[in-house]
């Protein structure tokens, strides 16, 4: 049909407003898949503490989890670790005393419905870890 056609128009309009062409993302929000994201800060008396990416609504908490999902599956090892840099910088702001932070990035694996009635628990699987050095100066940070 020609583009000019009306009954083109009509059902290209009804795509468009139904979400139709944009997959599932208009019925309901992209649902990422099961990765873990954990930070291991370590401070300079030896003490080593573990924390996960914290945010303040549930929608930031869904776009994080499909930020960790994109992490996860890029395969651009340098655009990766510059994704989960800015994730343990963030980290490190609010803990200034630490004084390198180790990011693990893992899959978690769910079990079926006859694993779970069994009462098997989720496993991990470690996919990628970065070590990231901070130091602090007198008014300014800075990242090595």
């Amino acid at each position: 049909m020609a583009l000019s056609n009306p009954v083109r128009q009509s059902v290209s309009a009804y795509m468009h407003l139904a979400g139709i062409g944009f997959g599932y993302g208009f019925f309901a929000p992209n649902v990422p898949d099961s990765y873990k994201l954990v930070f291991e800060l370590h401070y300079p008396d030896g003490r080593v503490e573990y924390e996960l990416p914290r945010v303040a609504t549930a929608g930031t908490g869904l776009r994080l989890s499909t930020l960790i999902d994109n992490i996860a599956q890029t395969r651009y090892d340098a655009l990766r670790e510059l994704m989960v840099k800015m994730l343990a910088y963030s980290v490190w702001r609010e803990h200034p005393d630490a004084t390198m932070i180790r990011a693990v990035l893992g899959f978690v694996s769910l079990p079926n419905a006859a694993e779970f009635q069994k009462g098997t628990s989720e496993s991990y699987e470690f996919l990628y870890a970065y070590d990231f050095g901070f130091q602090s100066q007198s008014t300014e940070s800075q990242v090595r």
